[in-house]
């Protein structure tokens, strides 16, 4: 890639460059680098300085049909709690817990310890018992060290995946929410199949449009790890599109750290009182409407609602994004004129902070 070629200094200019012209866009094409990379070198530069500008030495290659000994240990642990799983299944959850490895590595494994057949894992399941494994907590970690620095939007968001019942003369829905934890921005789309569950897919097409609208990037993305909707978070190849495409660090944490997710899983509360509720008793007409009520809904919430309290007190979700926005040198001026309505749309309180 071109962008490689780069020094600290030159990369520091177009940084420059790019505050100057107030055109981040025209800056990238001018350099021919993606607006990616100059996000990625603007976040490294206000963490570290000319230092997080350096060109650094490239990684080994990963292996992920090689596994260790404690990544062995790992899979039979797994093997032995959940012993009907198959190779497929055991790479969705140990992806999920952080784990770099392939879905080939995993049959390895089974294969090399006569575990390929259900009725194998079964009966080492009734034998065995889990070796002690390498990890403490590393959920734990994650949360400490996500929590510990300083918030802004795009910093840190999180998404979940919900069944929310059979409405009537409609039948079963699925709700995706995304959450951003600074500026309590909330996205939800609905789905009425299991199987119709294309998170990315909503991801590309609306969240990264908000980013692209206003000049912004996301650095962490925390999803709920519920053991029946981890594979559609790896569905096709959409993942790595979207999580390795736009530089973002994408973890789980099980449901059980409630407070971790407590401002996102109050913002579903409210939405499955306030309308989810209401419309069931009176009857939906169709999907198509229950849709969009689900859109007007949030856009409510987004860009009409103030946080009640805590150090954002006062500001709507949208006016939170904006400022950050200001702060990377969005020109205003450049902001579709109906997203310009909405923020200057009438303010009434209503979101709450979690607690600390």
């Amino acid at each position: 890639m071109k962008s490689q070629g780069f020094n600290a200094h030159t990369k520091y200019r177009i940084l420059q460059q790019g505050l100057k012209e107030k055109n981040i866009a025209k800056t990238c094409q001018l350099f021919g680098i993606s607006r990616t990379t100059y996000y990625k070198w603007q976040e490294n530069y206000e963490k570290h300085g000319m230092a997080g500008l350096e060109n650094k030495e490239p990684k080994k290659p990963k292996m992920p049909n090689k596994v260790s000994r404690s990544l062995e240990t790992e899979i039979l642990n797994y093997v032995i709690k959940f012993p009907k799983d198959g190779p497929k299944r055991i790479y969705y959850e140990l992806r999920a817990q952080g784990f770099e490895l392939g879905e080939s590595g995993i049959y390895n494994v089974l294969k090399r310890n006569n575990l390929t057949k259900s009725s194998q894992r079964q009966a080492y399941s009734r034998k065995g018992r889990p070796r002690p494994s390498s990890r403490k907590n590393p959920e734990k970690d994650l949360i400490r060290e996500l929590t510990s620095k300083e918030s802004y939007p795009g910093y840190l968001v999180t998404q979940s995946i919900d069944y929310l019942g059979s409405f009537e003369g409609i039948g079963k829905i699925y709700q995706y929410c995304f959450f951003d934890t600074c500026s309590r921005w909330a996205e939800v789309k609905l789905f009425r199949r299991k199987h119709d569950i294309d998170i990315w897919a909503f991801f590309e097409k609306k969240v990264v449009y908000l980013l692209e609208v206003f000049n912004l990037n996301i650095i962490n993305i925390v999803s709920v790890k519920t053991r029946d909707y981890l594979p559609y978070y790896f569905k096709g190849d959409r993942y790595s599109t979207s999580i390795e495409g736009y530089n973002v660090n994408h973890s789980f944490i099980s449901p059980e750290e409630k407070d971790f997710f407590r401002d996102m899983m109050d913002f579903k509360q409210s939405l499955a009182q306030d309308l989810y509720s209401q419309l069931d008793e009176k009857g939906i007409e169709s999907f198509t409407r229950l849709e969009k009520e689900v859109e007007d809904y949030t856009r409510n919430h987004n860009f009409s609602l103030t946080i009640l309290d805590g150090p954002n007190k006062g500001f709507t979700p949208a006016e939170l994004v904006l400022e950050r926005a200001r702060k990377r040198g969005t020109d205003l001026e450049t902001l579709p004129l109906w997203l310009l309505a909405l923020i200057n749309a009438p303010k009434k309180g209503g979101i709450h902070e979690g607690q600390d």
